[in-house]
């Protein structure tokens, strides 16, 4: 893993935590992955998988036993986590555009569109809490505050 470690370096100047590849130019937030980065994720699970492969030629737990349901357990963990990760992603995208002063109220890329998907992620914000749910009120209380002082700009249109 040190050709990993060699590889990716801290940005000088940029948040504490941000990981970059030398040369390479930061990618642009995008409120879905992008196919260059499922491939990525995909090969990251494989090679990650290739160590457990003998664990999970294991069977399958039978249902109704305690294995079973943890899992059952773990699975919903994993699912709950992905949630909280591509909600935390939208989040990141939903901020980056609001920080715009151009955007339309209908269409593509609208007011009306980032507030249909904040809404839809409310369930994961529910259950997270905490800054995820802090960051997603910002988000939502902008988006409907700019809505209501375009309204009336349309109005005397």
């Amino acid at each position: 893993m040190r050709w990993f470690s060699s590889i990716f370096r801290r940005r000088r100047g940029k948040e504490p935590g941000t990981l970059s590849v030398e040369g390479i130019p930061a990618a642009p937030v995008t409120p879905v992955p992008d196919d260059a980065e499922l491939a990525a994720q995909a090969l990251l699970e494989l090679l990650s998988l290739k160590g457990r492969r003998k664990e999970a030629d294991a069977a399958e737990p039978v249902r109704g036993t305690a294995e079973y349901y943890h899992a059952l357990a773990d699975r919903i963990g994993q699912a709950h986590e992905a949630a909280r990760r591509r909600t935390k992603r939208f989040l990141s995208y939903c901020e980056k555009e609001l920080s715009r002063d151009d955007l339309p109220l209908t269409g593509k890329g609208s007011l009306a569109q980032l507030e249909n998907e904040l809404y839809k992620r409310i369930d994961t914000v529910e259950r997270e809490g905490g800054e995820l749910k802090k960051r997603w009120q910002h988000c939502l209380a902008d988006v409907t505050v700019r809505m209501m002082e375009a309204g009336p700009r349309l109005s005397e249109e």
